[in-house]
C-alpha cells in the first residue's frame, strides 16, 4: 500500500502546485493561467482525498480521536505539520474575505475564493500520504524498557508500568 500511497502523495502535491498557481495568478487578477481552465482541480481533490483518509485512517486506529491530526501527520517533519495548520487558518480567512467581498463577483474572485480550499485539500492530503509512507518504512513496534510490546496511544507499559516515552 506505501507504494500506492507514494503515487498519489505525488499526485496530491501536484495538485498543490497546480492550485498555489492558480491562486496566485487569482491575486493578479488572471483567471485563466496559461489559459487551462482550472475548475478541474476541485474534481482532482476527491482523486486524492480518498486515499489520504483511509492513510489517515491505518495512521490513527491506536489513538485516541482527539490526537487524529498528530497521528495522521507523525511521520513528517514538523515544518510539514505545521503548513497543515497554517494552510487550514489561511484557507479559513481567504474564504471569509471571499464571503465579505460578496462571494464571485467575477471568475477571477471566484477562483481565488475556492483556490484556497484547494491549497489546504492537496496539502493535507500530501501530507497525511507522505506520513503513511514514513512511518510503514520508519516506524518500528514500540516497547517499553523491560521489552514489552506497548500500544501507540500509550505513555506508560500496561504490563509493568514502565513509561514509554513520547509518542509524537
Amino acid at each position: 500500500m506505501s507504494g500506492i500511497a507514494s503515487v498519489f502523495s505525488i499526485l496530491a502535491f501536484i495538485g498543490f502546485s497546480a492550485s498555489m498557481a492558480v491562486h496566485l495568478a487569482g491575486y493578479a487578477g488572471i483567471d485563466r493561467l496559461f489559459g487551462v481552465n482550472p475548475w478541474p482541480l476541485h474534481v482532482g481533490i476527491f482523486v486524492v482525498w480518498f486515499p489520504a483518509v483511509l492513510a489517515a485512517m491505518q495512521l490513527s486506529k491506536d489513538f485516541p480521536q482527539k490526537d487524529i491530526w498528530k497521528a495522521s501527520l507523525r511521520g513528517n517533519p514538523k515544518w510539514i505539520q505545521y503548513s497543515v495548520y497554517g494552510l487550514f487558518c489561511y484557507a479559513f480567512l481567504n474564504f471569509l474575505v471571499f464571503f465579505i467581498n460578496g462571494g464571485g463577483k467575477n471568475e477571477v474572485s471566484t477562483v481565488k475564493g475556492f483556490s484556497g480550499h484547494w491549497l489546504i485539500f492537496y496539502f493535507a492530503a500530501f501530507a497525511i500520504l507522505r506520513s503513511y509512507v514514513n512511518v510503514s518504512h520508519n516506524d518500528t513496534v514500540r516497547r517499553c524498557k523491560n521489552k514489552h510490546v506497548v500500544e501507540p496511544n500509550h505513555v506508560y507499559c500496561p504490563q509493568c508500568g514502565e513509561i514509554v516515552g513520547s509518542q509524537y
